[in-house]
């Protein structure tokens, strides 16, 4: 049923495609930027006024063949509405901008019901939710050398990118697992922005250093690194603390017109304030959590912090084009193990544009992501053997390998296949029934659509 759904989704759009082309020469609706067009002439006119709209829908199925917690197939979707105005051109106020946006999701939470994973399968899924995403003001001054913005922001936007890893659908191959599951409701990340203010200063054209502070708990909580229920609606958080990220880059040959082929490298730090990080090993009166005479309450650790690096990196470029070619990226991460369930990450992939004859804009790729399980957490497992079961499993690590290949079907239709193989969901647990959570398989196909 599901899986119809998705195909019925994809029918509509193309029949939507070819009743324009019935009205207008066939190349237009499949060379035109948005599915709309021009809206009559009118989206032109707006942009040269400095205001620009756009609207993004993304339909996917996931469908876990093998493994998890149990077998089963999803359809979730994601809608972005999101006006930018550029207030040189509205308001003569050159170097200013303004975004406001929203998110409207649905579907289940796929990894958390059918996984029971650590590295979400999907970088859209967020169960059933509606909110302002982006909500910023921005001021480029010194032909833009120095940058300010202020609002509701993200920082996955800004810090810790990589153009190449923006190819693949997991979730952690964007805003990497090491932050989602050790900071305060994931941290300032899709699906759920705080309000920040972040600075850039670019001395160079190749080099730049920027820094951000967050509210430090965006689903409004009070800072504690403790699962819980996360907010549907907008929240303007200023509870929990305060998180801090610098980073420092370097970007050569971004101007693609050049002989070189572009990079970026980037190293970066962050701190969280919050007084609420519970110890992965021991409650508030110095016992084992898996003693049955423990509180069940962590002990709790005032800051927390963490270091990382990104390499991202054009490897060889298809001559005579300027992006066409093999790319690769490789990031890192590492905090703390007492108040951390992942004390260290990695990522890294490969991907491929236009590697099919006649099919430019096409990608192919492959990525993997590894979360280690901290020391602390691994000693608690150590202690339930102890204490309650010697076949006790200690967990590991969780590994995903995913392989895509995005099609490009018109500037605004994107078609992606991927499929990921996930090990040791969740670094090695065991389900309901206690047996060792088995390996995963998991299929997945998108269809992206920008009106």
């Amino acid at each position: 049923m599901q899986r119809a759904v998705l195909i019925l989704i994809s029918l509509a759009v193309s029949n939507a495609a070819l009743a324009d082309s019935s009205r207008a020469p066939a190349t237009d609706i499949w060379t035109q930027s948005t599915l709309l067009g021009e809206w009559g002439g009118l989206r032109p006119r707006l942009e040269s006024a400095g205001i620009a709209f756009s609207l993004n829908y993304t339909a996917e199925l996931l469908a876990n063949r093998h493994g998890g917690i149990r077998r089963g197939e999803v359809v979730d979707g994601l809608f972005q509405p999101q006006m930018d105005l550029d207030l040189g051109k509205l308001l003569g106020w050159n170097g200013d901008r303004f975004r406001a946006s929203a998110v409207i999701t649905h579907g289940p939470r796929f990894s958390e019901n059918y996984l029971g994973n650590i590295l979400a399968a999907s970088n859209i899924e967020a169960g059933s939710i509606h909110r302002l995403f982006e909500l910023w003001y921005e001021k480029n001054t010194f032909n833009d050398r120095f940058s300010i913005r202020a609002g509701l922001m993200l920082a996955d936007a800004e810090f810790l990118t990589s153009e190449t890893a923006s190819t693949f659908t997991n979730n952690s191959i964007g805003w990497l697992a090491w932050l989602a599951e050790n900071l305060p409701g994931g941290g300032p990340a899709y699906p759920i922005p705080a309000p920040g203010a972040r600075i850039r200063f670019k001395p160079t054209g190749e080099t730049y250093v920027q820094a951000a502070v967050f509210s430090g708990d965006p689903t409004g909580g009070n800072g504690s690194n403790q699962n819980g229920d996360l907010p549907t609606g907008t929240v303007f958080s200023f509870s929990g603390g305060a998180f801090l990220i610098t980073e420092l880059g370097y970007t050569p040959n971004q101007d693609r017109t050049t002989g070189g082929v572009p990079g970026a490298y980037k190293i970066g730090a962050w701190y969280h304030t919050s007084s609420r990080f519970g110890d992965q090993r021991f409650d508030e009166t110095g016992r084992s959590l898996a003693d049955p005479l423990s509180s069940g309450i962590p002990s709790n650790h005032t800051g927390n912090w963490g270091i990382y690096g990104v390499i991202d990196q054009m490897l060889y470029r298809v001559p005579g084009t300027e992006d066409q070619g093999l790319s690769a990226f490789v990031r890192v991460g590492g905090s703390p193990d007492d108040r951390n369930l992942i004390n260290f990450y990695a990522d890294g992939g490969l991907a491929y544009k236009g590697l099919i004859p006649g099919r430019p804009n096409d990608k192919i790729g492959v990525a993997a992501a590894y979360a280690r399980i901290s020391d602390q957490a691994r000693a608690l497992d150590r202690d339930f053997q102890v204490f309650a079961n010697p076949a006790y499993p200690v967990r590991n690590a969780e590994i995903m390998v995913e392989l895509t290949y995005q099609a490009k079907l018109a500037p605004w239709w994107t078609l992606q296949a991927s499929f990921q193989n996930i090990v040791r969901p969740g670094g090695g647990v065991l389900n309901d029934d206690g047996s060792i959570r088995p390996n995963a398989q998991v299929f997945g196909l998108r269809s992206a659509v920008t009106f």
